[in-house]
């Protein structure tokens, strides 16, 4: 078998897996004309759930896709801490210690798991060959059989509002929804870069 053969041999499952997911999609909802104190500067994250530990990596890297030259944006949970219950009045406590200018809230509307069918395939087993010096030709290539599975995904939908701190009123929104995700990681990389992305694209934080 030549070598080309054995690259598309190891990409193909790669390409197929890929062919199969969707991407996410965010709709986004103005609730008045740009704010005058927008782009905000400095976000409170606040992720909206019983499970502290989703809470803390949601917020976490919502605040880490945010944070960039000239914003500066925060997770609730580490100012806050872990005992301190999520309500308005603390969450108005960290604002004033942070001197937030906006407040970043999402919260999980619902999660739909579904199997998905991924069909049998042949992928390269390599051998090395210690003769030959560059890297990737050192290894011989043979065909072996992956049987067919069923993984199963999720497809999430996350409802984000952000607030002014001057007054609390709300004044935007974003609907995100991800589709056919195996992992939660997936799910935090893929919504959290959509929203960051989105908002710098409307104005309502500092762009890069």
């Amino acid at each position: 078998m030549s070598h080309r053969t054995a690259i598309l041999i190891l990409l193909l499952p790669m390409l197929l897996l890929g062919a199969c997911t969707k991407g996410t999609k965010v709709s986004p909802v103005r609730h008045e004309k740009r704010p005058a104190e927008a782009p905000y500067k400095k976000v409170l994250v606040v992720g909206v759930t019983p499970n502290e530990g989703l809470r803390w990596r949601w917020e976490r890297t919502m605040a880490s896709t945010l944070q960039d030259n000239g914003l500066t944006a925060w997770s609730s949970v580490k100012q806050m801490g872990y005992d301190t219950p999520l309500n308005r009045d603390n969450v108005v406590t960290a604002v004033r210690k942070t001197e937030a200018d906006a407040v970043l809230v999402s919260r999980l509307i619902r999660q739909d798991v579904a199997p998905r069918g991924v069909d049998a395939r042949k992928e390269a087993k390599k051998r090395r060959r210690d003769e030959v010096a560059v890297d990737f030709f050192r290894y011989d290539y043979e065909e072996i059989e992956i049987p067919s599975y069923t993984l199963l995904t999720s497809t999430v939908e996350i409802a984000t509002d952000l607030y002014e701190t001057t007054e609390g009123r709300i004044v935007y929104s974003l609907n995100t929804i991800t589709y056919q995700k195996q992992t939660e990681w997936e799910v935090l990389d893929e919504v959290t870069v959509a929203i960051a992305k989105r908002l710098r694209k409307d104005g309502m934080v500092k762009k890069r």
